[in-house]
Order: structure tokens, then sequence, then C-alpha cells
């Protein structure tokens, strides 16, 4: 079981400017973790030919971003340490790139309001992140995480969720509840396998001297039933597993991470479930930039 830890958080900034419900996040786990905090910000520079016109502005627009993210930096005196990130270009790729680069472990960023569809660009973050994803909503000010719950399910690589759990559940001193998902159509045999998986993620938690507690429980819809049970063991964050590269299935069918950050009355924490070799999609498929919602920041 690979060691997780947390030694630099990124959380990316909207001009113009302001505190958020990710930057209070990213402050307080910043001097919990005692990790170096990274604000990113993204501008639209122009790259007219016809730098003699330009050239100014930009240096103008260049100057004006990185003050506004010092500015923000000056209000998060919580924060171990800040770093500030000015990138040319709002994709949301830029911001992967920036992470694996800079060997990012946590992303904190904010997701719509409850009931409201995920933008294509926030589903493409939390498939396509190096590193686990913490989603927050504005009325989600920082907790004290008491509760953990970790949905599973019979799928192959959720073991791969147990080192960030683990990093989470030893600095709060969290309780983690397993819940193992039964769906109507589960066979005697998958139902089997599950409560095999279910009992080696609590032994490998119990082993990190992680209080655990385990459950079963049956539904039709697995994020549905998530999501009430969120409420009445009355966790504060739930920690689902996502597949890297997985976002091209929304050209097909509806995703369940999205349901979460849609759903979910607590801030939920994506982990990437890396697949063998041998079980990672055809390089052949690929996805336009125009399958995706244009970004609004």
């Amino acid at each position: 079981m690979k060691n997780y830890t947390i030694r630099k958080i990124i959380t990316p900034a909207i001009f113009p400017i302001k505190n958020s419900t990710a930057t209070a996040w990213s402050e307080r786990l910043s001097s919990v973790f005692k990790a170096q905090l990274l604000i990113y910000g993204a501008i639209r520079a122009n790259n007219n030919i016809d730098m003699a016109l330009y050239g100014k502005k930009n240096n103008d627009l260049i100057k004006s971003a990185m003050a506004q993210l010092k500015q923000l930096g000056s209000h998060l005196p919580g924060a171990y340490s800040i770093k500030y990130l000015l990138d040319s270009g709002k994709h949301w790729r830029n911001l992967v790139k920036q992470m694996r680069y800079e060997h990012t472990d946590l992303l904190v960023v904010e997701m719509p309001a409850k009931g409201i569809a995920t933008p294509g660009r926030l589903a493409a973050l939390m498939y396509s992140s190096p590193c686990p994803a913490l989603f927050v909503r504005e009325d989600m000010p920082p907790v004290i995480p008491k509760k953990i719950l970790v949905p599973v399910r019979i799928k192959e690589g959720l073991d791969q969720k147990i080192p960030a759990v683990i990093a989470w559940a030893q600095r709060y001193g969290s309780v983690v509840h397993l819940s193992a998902f039964i769906s109507n159509t589960n066979s005697v045999k998958e139902q089997i396998s599950l409560y095999s998986l279910i009992e080696k993620m609590a032994n490998n938690l119990r082993q990190a001297g992680v209080a655990v507690e385990t459950e079963s429980v049956n539904g039709f819809h697995f994020g549905t039933t998530i999501v009430h049970r969120a409420k009445q063991v009355g966790a504060d964050i739930i920690a689902i597993g996502v597949e890297p590269a997985n976002y091209i299935s929304r050209l097909f069918t509806k995703m369940i991470g999205p349901y979460f950050l849609e759903k979910s009355s607590i801030p939920v924490l994506a982990i990437p479930l890396i697949k063998p070799a041998n079980m990672l999609p055809s390089p052949a498929l690929s996805v336009r930039t125009s399958d995706f919602a244009p970004s609004h920041t």
C-alpha cells in the first residue's frame, strides 16, 4: 500500500479575486497538514503579433493579476506557507499540467450549488486530477471531519483510496465509515467478494490505528443510496474513487462522480484509482474541447 501525505495543496482562484469556501478550506488544511498552499490564477493574455501595442497591456495585466493573488494570500494568515502560480490560458488542462509539474497532493475547488448540473470543466478536473481533489460548496465552511464515509462497490482498485483516507483520519482523529453498497442485481458471488474487499480495507485502516465502522447497504442507485447514508450516519466528508480519463464516458452516459457533486450536502473527496496498464482505454480514444461546457473563470 503506497503511502500518502499532503505536502502541497493547490486551489484555483477566480478573477476578480475574493475569499471563498475553497480558499478557507485550503488555508485550514495547509495549517493542519503543515503543507504549502499554491494559489493558482489563470489569465487570458493577448498574443497579438503587434507587441508594441499589446506588450504593455499584457505586462500590466500580469502585474495586476499577481497583485490580486498576493492580496488574497495576505488574507490567509493560517496557511503554513504560500506560493503563487500565474498561468496564461484558462483551459482546465493548464491547471492539470501545473499540478503535475508541482507534484501537488491535494486539489481544493468549489462545486456548484446543490442540484445544479456539474459544469464540464469541473467533471474533467475530477477525472483528470493526478491527486485527490476536495470539492466544497459555499455553504460548507471548514470543519473537523469526525467521520469520513467511504462507499465501497465491487470494483478493482478501490483499496487505492485507503492511503488518502488514512492521512485524513490520522491527522484529524476521524472515524472511517465503510459502507458496502449491494445492488439489487448483485449475485451471491459478488456479495461475497464485496465482503472480502471491505474486510481487507478495514484491516488496513485498523493497522494504521484508525477507528473503523463497517456496514452493508442495499439499493438500486449507488449515488442516491450513499448520499442518503451519509446523512443518516452523520458523515462530514464522502471519499469516492474515480478512474482517471473516465470522463470520456460523459459522451454516452451519466457519470456517478458528478452526481455526488450535485447531490451531496457535505464535501466530496475524489481519489484517483489507477487501472493496471492492460486495462487502460485505447489511446485512439480522444475528446474534443467542445465536448465540455466552456469555462466561466
